[in-house]
């Protein structure tokens, strides 16, 4: 399958060029910064805690179901993945794309754009089966003709450009700018943090290529020229450097009078623990608690209250966004007035088999959830009288409903009865 051939229009598109939006990404070579650090993404993710983050975040969005649910007057179905027609329920949950992708492949690599370029765009083409393709957010910018229409232009990696109408894109995005047409990625924000963690980086292993003996002061009989300067010092490097070198004896000839090592000071020694606190920073530019990341002390509350925070803390701004653009997007107008769809964070839940059960009992005891509902979120067999819903016998609505009709007052009872003879006769 060619991408180029699922392209609905040929149309070179005049671009206003004053009124599209600009994309603030990193060049290829990495942002320039104050630590002197070049900062790109392939840079930013050799950093562990940055990638630890992104799988976290990318992981967690990945490996929830995303439904398509329909509401039928009161009641609320889901919709089942059809492989004839390839329905976005099977495009969500079976496969999204003719490439064989999987939901959490998809879900992933949407995520991981859409947190270091700040834009996940997600293309339906309306040539060919129906299928959800992910584009370049690196390569693909929302941009408006002089008639004021919005398009995607596409540009491949010959350098020839393609144009897309909005209507086939699901544009997510993070940290818009001022225009509300492109997002802007966490690197864009933390990259002089990532910038010193990738110095301080370097600087920890220059410590230990150098036999964890920084630099020296060498004084030498006579006047040297650059090229003799140079043959000491690579004569000194290849004996003393590197971890295998470590306090090993230095042995110097009389044309050295005189050897003083620059040792390290303990205000210098302070840059190592300057390693913890920019990871705590990367932390909160990511938007995630320590612990989640093997740092700091974790709080002693149930892993389904951690989670609870985390989901709508961080995960919630990655999530709503998407249910909201698929609604839009992905729907026509008649089914977007009772068809929506919806992230199972259920899923992400994780309770131990006493609390889940315990959840389940107090459930179906107050009749939200009959048994069989139950059984199937854990992949159970239903049972014939497990559909039918069940209540506490002292629990009655409040009025109307099955409430029993107050007794009459037997004077009334006994004019009703007094009537009901005369009807009678």
């Amino acid at each position: 399958m060619l991408i180029s051939e699922l392209f609905s229009t040929r149309e070179k598109v005049k671009e206003d060029r004053a009124a599209s939006p600009k994309a603030d990404y990193a060049p290829s070579f990495g942002y320039k910064t104050d630590s002197g650090e070049r900062v790109s993404v392939e840079a930013a993710q050799r950093i562990a805690t940055v990638y630890r983050a992104k799988n976290i975040i990318s992981d967690d969005v990945a490996k929830m179901p995303f439904q398509v649910m329909r509401r039928l007057g009161r009641r609320v179905e889901q919709v089942a993945p059809d492989p004839v027609t390839r329905n976005m329920a099977y495009l969500l949950q079976v496969s999204p794309n003719l490439w064989g992708w999987t939901p959490f492949q998809f879900k992933k690599s949407a995520i991981d754009w859409l947190l270091f370029y700040g834009n996940a765009l997600i293309w339906q083409p309306i040539i060919g089966p129906r299928q959800l393709l992910i584009l370049p957010a690196n390569r693909t910018a929302p941009v408006f003709d002089f008639d004021g229409n919005l398009w995607y232009r596409h540009t491949y990696s010959s350098g020839v450009s393609a144009y897309i109408p909005a209507v086939e894109i699901l544009h997510l995005l993070i940290n818009p700018d001022v225009t509300g047409f492109m997002g802007r990625g966490v690197i864009t924000f933390a990259r002089e943090t990532f910038g010193r963690q990738l110095g301080a980086y370097k600087a920890q292993s220059k410590f230990y290529a150098q036999g964890m003996m920084p630099a020296a002061y060498i004084q030498m009989g006579g006047a040297l020229d650059k090229e003799a300067r140079n043959k000491v010092r690579l004569s000194y490097e290849e004996s003393m450097s590197g971890s295998e070198n470590a306090y090993r004896l230095a042995v110097f000839d009389d044309k050295i009078t005189k050897f003083e090592p620059i040792n390290i000071q303990l205000k210098d020694q302070q840059f190592l623990e300057s390693i913890d606190a920019t990871d705590r920073d990367i932390c909160n530019f990511f938007g995630l608690p320590e612990h989640m990341l093997n740092r700091g002390k974790e709080a002693y509350n149930s892993n389904e209250q951690k989670y609870i925070e985390y989901l709508t803390g961080s995960l919630d701004a990655y999530l709503v966004p998407w249910e909201e653009a698929a609604r839009i997007r992905w729907l026509s107008r008649a089914e977007q007035s009772n068809t929506y769809f919806r992230f199972v964070r259920e899923s992400l839940l994780r309770m131990d088999s006493k609390a889940r059960g315990e959840s389940f009992e107090v459930r179906i005891r107050s009749g939200q959830m009959t048994p069989n509902e139950a059984r199937e979120k854990d992949d159970m067999s239903a049972y014939p009288e497990g559909d039918q819903h069940y209540m506490a016998a002292n629990i009655m609505p409040i009025e109307g409903g099955n409430n029993p009709t107050p007794n009459p007052s037997p004077a009334a009872s006994a004019g009703e009865g007094t009537e009901s003879l005369r009807s009678a006769g």
